[in-house]
């Protein structure tokens, strides 16, 4: 009896980790290749962004203005975007819709603070999306590079971050201004859900 039970038991549990397995395969997202990449057809602002590699650095220069742009061959479903990060302290995350021809944010970004040693959050991941597009931007407004300094007098272009009446108690009214520098990133990875 004993050996009976046994057998059915282990037989029972075999049965239950098959199909376990099989539910836990159909249940798990399965997603495409790397749309973004250069051997596709997709086109960046600068090549390091898209060439599968991530020792190289997309680079754009210290203005105000910096935005990453890849555009696709053709209009692709989006549903997962990885960033392998240079240095993005804080960026929004833009689509073109193309019924609209406006950009559309579908996200903004501000890194975590205990990113340990590193000067900057390594990865970004966004999943569960769900759009089409064939252009997608990153905005960025601040890196880990980026200054933060006083002047007396705004000028034009100026990115004022706030403006302050006192320093070191004493009346003093000056506005706090990024000094933009270099934005950085390493790869830029997109993805659709793959056919089952």
């Amino acid at each position: 009896m004993r050996r009976i039970v046994l057998s059915i038991s282990c037989l029972l549990f075999a049965c239950l980790h098959l199909n376990a397995c099989n539910i836990a395969q159909l249940l798990s997202t399965q997603y495409s290749t790397n749309i973004a990449s250069a051997t596709y057809g997709t086109e960046a602002n600068h090549p390091g962004m898209n060439d599968g590699n991530l020792e190289t650095l997309a680079t754009l220069p210290a203005e105000n203005d910096r935005n990453f742009i890849i555009r696709f061959a053709e209009v692709h479903p989006v549903r997962k975007i990885v960033i392998h990060n240079g240095n993005l302290f804080r960026f929004e995350m833009d689509y073109l819709n193309e019924e609209s021809g406006e950009w559309e944010t579908f996200d903004t970004v501000i890194q975590r603070r205990n990113v340990g040693d590193e000067r900057a959050q390594a990865e970004f991941i966004f999943d569960r999306l769900n759009f089409r597009t064939k252009m997608l931007r990153v905005v960025v407004t601040r890196t880990v590079d980026d200054a933060v300094v006083n002047k007396i007098i705004a000028e034009p272009g100026d990115k004022v971050v706030n403006q302050r009446t006192t320093l070191a108690g004493h009346y003093y009214p000056h506005f706090r201004v990024i000094e933009p520098s270099v934005a950085q990133i390493r790869e830029i990875e997109v993805y659709y859900l793959a056919e089952k």
